[in-house]
């Protein structure tokens, strides 16, 4: 029974790997009923105004974050082990 039910399990797998690989390689062209379709739903919109402006490369957040969910995951084993 184990044997079919793997069987069965990794042939579902293969087959939505293949469909969804497969669905990969066709054209939106194709998806379209007409050349014009894609370009009337493209609208031009203007660039957003940036409220707060981070340093490129700064990473001082997730470092911070880190730190958090580290905390949070060690110190209640620690207390527990009390």
């Amino acid at each position: 029974m184990k044997t079919h039910l793997f069987g069965l399990i990794a042939l579902l797998l293969i087959t939505l790997t293949v469909g969804l690989a497969s669905s990969n390689f066709v054209y939106a062209d194709t998806l379209t009923t007409s050349a014009s379709a894609g370009v009337m739903i493209q609208q031009p919109t203007p660039t957003p105004i940036t409220q707060f402006e981070s340093e490129i490369g700064s990473t001082d957040g997730i470092l911070v974050m880190g730190i958090v969910i580290v905390l949070i995951v060690t110190l209640p084993i620690l207390f527990r082990r009390k």
